[in-house]
């Protein structure tokens, strides 16, 4: 029986256990990310690391489908720019902008404003891909982004600046419009290989950008490179091809409102490596973020397609 991967309904039930291994894993990685941001700044400039980063992202990608050449499948004439703009978006501009705005925001502001992005995925969802969603998976919505509002507001400080915390949601935005893009084209191709041209050109122009300050990879400590490459090969590459996989079996709403437990976890990350210990507010936040989560995928039908009210099950 021939499975639909375009669809959430025509995925095997190893299937969907395969995406909940990822999420859990995505989860594990992305909650270190916002503080290994804040380690690598010491060391590097904004731009210095997002070329790091993605450098190193796009010799993931071309190590993988190097290594497995049936990954490498013809790209539709249709699909190139959404292929090219999905990885140079979601490569150069989304960590030029994450690295820049971290830069200047505390990891708790950084975190809640990231938190926002199942919220701006829902919209597009609703405007692009004609879904409609429930009233409590709405409602989960607002509690587990209020969640991480408690958070960031009354969370471990830092200074935090408007222009950053714009940038920040620069990054959210990105993001967010290349997961909309990514649910729509990504179930018809390898996720490693979707990622690979964009990702590349990406690296190409960072280079080209961060040329006359190379040098300042030459005095990096040997914790600093091992950060970059973390950062570029798990918390980029693999996140990436583990996100474009989720979304191949579940909506990209439910894969990025699961993501937003990556806000008390990063509180806790940061208490941990940075000694920034946790307020009653963030625990009470993040009990909130995990109830609005348990409601948006508390059932197998989180939303229903617009058009034609055909419902779309998932875990």
């Amino acid at each position: 029986m021939a499975i639909d991967t375009h669809s959430p309904s025509g995925a095997h039930t190893a299937d969907r256990r395969g995406a909940w291994i990822l999420i859990g894993l995505y989860l594990a990685v992305g909650s270190v990310a916002f503080t290994f941001v804040k380690v690598a700044l010491k060391e590097l400039s904004p731009l210095g690391l997002a070329a790091g980063r993605v450098v190193t992202s796009a010799l993931t990608y071309i190590a993988v489908v190097a290594a497995s050449p049936r990954r490498r499948t013809h790209i539709a004439k249709r699909d190139r720019v959404t292929v090219m703009l999905c990885g140079l978006v979601g490569s150069a501009g989304f960590h030029v902008l994450f690295a820049w705005g971290q830069q200047r925001v505390s990891i708790a502001v950084s975190a809640v404003i990231f938190a926002t992005m199942p919220a701006i995925t829902a919209v597009g969802e609703v405007l692009f891909l004609s879904h409609r969603f429930r009233r409590h998976h709405v409602v989960g919505l607002v509690l587990s982004t209020a969640g991480c509002v408690l958070i960031g507001v009354h969370g471990s400080g830092g200074n935090t600046s408007v222009i950053g915390a714009l940038a920040i949601f620069g990054s959210v935005l990105a993001w967010a419009a290349v997961t909309i893009a990514t649910r729509k084209a990504a179930g018809a191709y390898d996720q490693w290989w979707f990622y690979t041209p964009g990702t590349v050109l990406g690296a190409v122009v960072l280079l080209g950008l961060e040329a006359p300050h190379l040098s300042e990879f030459v005095h990096l400590s040997f914790k600093g490179w091992l950060v970059v490459i973390w950062l570029g090969s798990a918390s980029s590459a693999f996140v990436y091809y583990a996100l474009a996989r989720v979304m191949t079996v579940l909506p990209a709403t439910t894969t990025v409102s699961i993501g937003s437990v990556l806000t008390p976890t990063t509180v806790l990350v940061a208490w941990a490596v940075l000694g920034t210990a946790p307020t009653w507010f963030d625990v009470v936040g993040g009990g909130v973020v995990i109830g609005g989560v348990m409601l948006v995928t508390r059932d197998r039908v989180p939303f229903s397609r617009r058009r034609t009210g055909e419902p779309v099950p998932t875990p």
